[in-house]
């Protein structure tokens, strides 16, 4: 008999996870689930109080995406897009838009993404602003939570908890 050498399955809390306020956009809290930089993805959570609106992006790797709570769109599309809880979104890569959570929401928008590859950044002329990708990911919410004077969460990193 051949015995296999199986990586056990890593399961974290994510109650116990503490929120980076203020990422990427006044309004948006991220909690980060999994950032494995060798593999190029993250998982996390996010919330969005009415009337955020995030950076228009372009993605280099698809992105899955499920909405718990709230609702959002993309202004590119208006509300033929609109994600609502229980909505599960695909985005392929080399998809632009930008997220926004309508003003007039009366809850605060839950929604987890796992997110391949990077977001490029652009500003209304097409450029450049900056590029996130699982590497900055990590260090933006690390040094956040740092500033609001939270401690640094074990999550998952390259397919194992991170002990720091």
């Amino acid at each position: 008999m051949t015995t296999m050498n199986i990586p056990p399955a890593l399961t974290l809390d994510a109650t116990d996870m503490p929120w980076a306020h203020g990422i990427l956009a006044p309004g948006f809290s991220l909690q980060l689930l999994a950032a494995d930089v060798e593999n190029g993805f993250v998982v996390f959570n996010g919330r969005f109080q009415p009337g955020t609106v995030l950076p228009t992006h372009q993605h280099t790797g698809a992105v899955h995406g499920f909405t718990s709570a709230g609702r959002w769109f993309y202004q590119e599309y208006g509300d033929a897009s609109m994600n609502v809880a229980g909505s599960y979104i695909f985005e392929p890569a080399g998809s632009v838009h930008t997220l926004e959570t309508p003003a007039d929401n009366t809850e605060i928008t839950k929604a987890t993404f796992v997110l391949y590859g990077a977001l490029i950044l652009i500003d209304g002329d097409g450029a450049c602003t900056g590029i996130v990708d699982p590497t900055t990911t990590l260090a933006m919410y690390y040094n956040t939570l740092e500033q609001q004077g939270d401690r640094r969460p074990n999550l998952i990193r390259g397919g194992t908890a991170d002990i720091r």
